[in-house]
């Protein structure tokens, strides 16, 4: 179980993002990694799509959870929904994988309308927000939250040592969400205490 300060910690940056739930990890980069494997093995039909230009953590994650996987054009709406149709005629459940703010480029995600077709094609959403948090929205939790969107995306990802100056990673979703995650992720809480 989490330590008093730990639990306290998760409840804090659940609310930052409007969530019921989330789950500390020793980086970001570790979060995206095992959020992503463990999403695999919770849903066994699970295809990821992923941005062309996401992060090394999150390429590195869905490569280790073997699942399905396509890759969209960068920020490209007519190639992701190409993706999303060929998923669900596949079989599969889609889940969308980008970022809010791209580490190389600066440039930001067309999130609303990522989620609109998330909505339209039953998508499963996952953001990461490791370049926003701290920066944006009235009280920090980025993009989702200077947007009004944070109850449309699934699971967000964030890091305590950019912005916030400290140390780790965390992913906020559904408290069934984080307690799935909790029970096959490695590398979280318990393992850097």
């Amino acid at each position: 179980f989490p330590s008093h300060d730990t639990a306290a910690l998760e409840h804090e940056l659940a609310q930052l993002h409007s969530k019921s739930s989330a789950l500390l990890f020793s980086s970001a980069y570790v979060a995206n990694e095992w959020t992503l494997i463990a999403l695999a093995k919770i849903v066994p039909n699970i295809e990821f799509i992923s941005d062309s230009k996401n992060h090394n953590s999150l390429i590195i994650g869905i490569n280790h959870s073997r699942a399905a996987k396509k890759i969209f054009i960068h920020n490209d709406l007519e190639d992701l929904e190409s993706k999303l149709i060929a998923s669900r005629a596949d079989g599969h459940t889609p889940c969308i994988v980008f970022e809010s703010v791209y580490s190389m480029d600066g440039d930001v995600s067309p999130i609303r309308d990522i989620v609109h077709l998330a909505d339209k094609y039953e998508a499963i959403t996952y953001i990461d927000e490791v370049h926003a948090v701290g920066l944006y929205g009235f009280h920090g939790a980025g993009k989702l939250e200077e947007l009004g969107l944070q109850d449309r995306i699934d699971i967000v990802n964030g890091t305590l040592g950019k912005a916030f100056g400290t140390q780790g990673g965390y992913i906020a979703a559904d408290g069934v969400v984080i307690d799935a995650i909790r029970s096959i992720a490695a590398r979280f809480y318990r393992d850097w205490e």
